[in-house]
Order: C-alpha cells, then structure tokens, then sequence
C-alpha cells in the first residue's frame, strides 16, 4: 500500500457527485465511465469497475433493489485511486428511497459497531458484498480511496469511508454534498479518528435543509469542525439550496482551503446558547439559523443533565426505545434537578413548544415525560418535513 494520498479538487468531487445519478440505469454506466477521471490510454477497454444495486426503502415495504452507485479504479492519470460513488435520493421506485431516509431509528455499523441510521445502514450494508468482493479482486497498489456522494448518497459515503478505513485499512478520502447526519457522537468520534478530519469535506450550504437532519443524536462528522460551510442568498430554508447544481456553481472555481469560513452564528459557544434560550424573540421553523440554534441548545442543555445526573448520554440510546423517548427521558431527569440545571430544560421546551405552535408550558411542573416526547416528536417531524420537501423537488 502507498501512503502518497491525492486529494480531488472540489469541483471534480462536486461533478462526480452530480453524474453519478446516471448509473440507475446500467446502460449509462459504461458511459459514467468514459469521464476523465477513468480514461484509459487503451480505448478498448473499461476501467475495472463494479455496479452497485442498493436495496431502498424498507425491509418489507417498498423495498427495491436500484442501481445506487459504482466501484470502480482510476484511469491514467488517477492511477493508484479507488472511486466509490453514491448517488442520493430520488422519486424514483414508488418514492422507495425516501423511506430509506425516513427510517430514523439506530443500527450498529459495519465497523466500529457505534449506532447510525438505520436506514443509511441498511442501504449501504446491501452492497457491501459487491464492494468487498470489488477490492478482494484488485491487484493494483491503492493509494487513495474517494468516497463521494449527495445527499442520501453522502450519507453511504460516509459509512463507505468508515469501512473502508477501518475494516481494509486504505488511505481514504471522503467528500459529501448536502449530506444528512450519519450517525451519534460516538461514531462521529469514531470515524474522524479513523479518516482523518483533513480527509473529511463535508460541503454543505447554510440554507440547505437536509444537513439539518436527523436532529441529535445525530451528529455530523468531522467530529468538533464545521465543514464546508457555503453561503446562500435565501433567508429561510431551501429546496434549491441542495440541488446539486446549485453545489457545483458554489465550489466551481474555489479550493477546499477557499471554503472553511465560520458560519454566520456562534452556535457551538456556551455563552451564545444561553443567550438565544433566553431571548424572547421569536423563532420560525422555516429559518435555517433556528435549527443551528435548536440543535446547540439540545445538545447543550442534555449535556448538562447527563453530567449532573451522572446520565451515560450514548450508552442511553442504544434500547429498543424510540429516540424522542430516550432524549425525553434525559430531559425529564433534568426537570428534577437542581435550579441552575432545570431553567434550562425549561428555557429549551418552551422555545420548541412556541416554534411548533404549541401552548407553551407555565411552570416546570407541566413539563413531564409525556409532553417532552410529544415536543419532540413533532419537532422532528417539522425538521424531516423541510428535508422532504427539498428531496422532492430535485
């Protein structure tokens, strides 16, 4: 193995991201490989390459098997690179693959064995014999793998990246496009360590509301840095902001160095949380900066329960429990707590009880199990529902 890794430039990651969608049809693959990156000095042949068939949607209803990505080696001038491409959601097979995103509950992953979306999981677990089998009949020398998707396709990615680092110990790259969160702050922990935070690009645009979702647990990867963060015109979220057009017009042009500004908001400082759950403003659903905030401030106030409760935060989601049971079941304990811990429970459910129009609770005491649940249900429901409407319109 060669440890002389390359890096592709936004721009091409961007255009494989996009061009990638062809492959549903497997006529067009041997066209998808015709790009540049895949070009071969003798015209006869094709790049050594596999196919590879997703199983979508759920393990019973509307399950289909899809064309869902390729595997496939570089051509002359990528010699050494290994391409593993995912293409994201689309309506196609009766909408399989938005029940593929719809199912939100936790699996163990492929390697490290942390919890991840089930669905993600499912998807990518369904061509790991092909992709296995792929790199089992390679000869060459690998120097780099590139992991490259959009939107769904990010998110198998990213479970690809982990896999293949961890499991085949390869130089791995891993470049994401709108992607939705993959997994907990243990495998998000995980699998930097594994890839290496430089070797993560994770682009997405400040309006886009699929990288919203699923709300915590969920967290995105890199662990502890921001990704790509690319400007957006629109105020409010936006189905355009993740058409992947509209992400190769934003990188065209520009290096990954040229795409690590801040976002426009302190939301991961402590004092600016406090701030945005006392302020009486008030919040709207359709603004991308109140799910930043609404996610800090989740994770903020449970990290202060756990630690005062002695919670173990990650070992508490892994149960037959849904989610929002789990995390009402933390925030319930805080209500018990100590002053300085319960005001902030209370300050974060009234801020989500007034952003989902529900009558927002008096005092702590009308803050039980049940309600929180049922907070946070429709929270989540309201979230997905941005990210199905964007996912519907490519």
């Amino acid at each position: 193995m060669v440890n002389n890794m390359v890096d592709l430039n936004p721009t091409s990651a961007a255009t494989l991201a996009a061009r990638i969608y062809d492959v549903q049809n497997p006529m067009l693959v041997d066209l998808f490989l015709k790009l540049p990156y895949f070009k071969r000095s003798d015209k006869s042949t094709t790049a050594q390459h596999a196919h590879l068939k997703a199983e979508v949607g759920g393990r019973v209803i509307l399950n289909h098997k899809d064309g869902f990505g390729v595997c496939a080696e570089g051509g002359e001038n990528n010699k050494g690179e290994i391409f593993l491409i995912f293409r994201g959601t689309t309506m196609e097979n009766k909408k399989a693959d938005v029940l593929t995103d719809a199912r939100i509950g936790l699996s163990f992953s492929s390697t490290s064995r942390w919890p991840v979306h089930s669905g993600f999981q499912h998807c990518f677990e369904s061509m790991l014999p092909a992709i296995r089998s792929f790199f089992t009949s390679f000869k060459g020398s690998v120097k780099t793998v590139h992991c490259i998707g959009h939107s769904l396709g990010g998110a198998v990615a990213s479970l690809a990246a982990d896999w293949v680092a961890q499991t085949l110990k390869l130089p791995t790259k891993l470049y994401t496009f709108g992607a939705p969160r993959v997994g907990t702050e243990l495998f998000a922990r995980s699998t930097t360590s594994a890839i290496g935070e430089g070797n993560i690009h994770r682009v997405y645009h400040r309006t886009d509301p699929v990288p919203m979702v699923p709300l915590y647990p969920f967290v995105h990867a890199p662990y502890d840095r921001q990704g790509h963060y690319l400007y957006s015109a629109h105020p409010l979220t936006s189905a355009a902001a993740h058409f992947m057009a509209n992400y190769i017009a934003s990188v065209d042009g520009k290096s990954w160095q040229q795409m690590c500004d801040a976002p426009d908001q302190p939301y991961t400082i402590e004092s600016a949380i406090e701030d945005w759950l006392k302020s009486k403003s008030p919040v709207d659903t359709s603004s991308s900066t109140f799910w930043r905030w609404v996610d800090s401030a989740i994770i903020y106030v449970i990290k202060k329960v756990a630690m005062t409760a002695i919670l173990g935060i990650q070992a508490s989601f892994i149960s037959t429990f849904t989610v929002a049971d789990k995390i009402a079941y933390i925030l319930a304990k805080g209500i018990d707590l100590a002053e300085n811990i319960s005001i902030w429970v209370e300050r974060l459910m009234r801020k989500l009880m007034q952003a989902i129009g529900m009558t927002v609770a008096k005092n702590k005491k009308d803050l039980t199990r049940s309600l929180i649940r049922q907070v946070l249900t429709r929270l989540s429901e309201k979230a997905n529902q941005h990210a199905r409407n964007a996912l519907r319109k490519l």
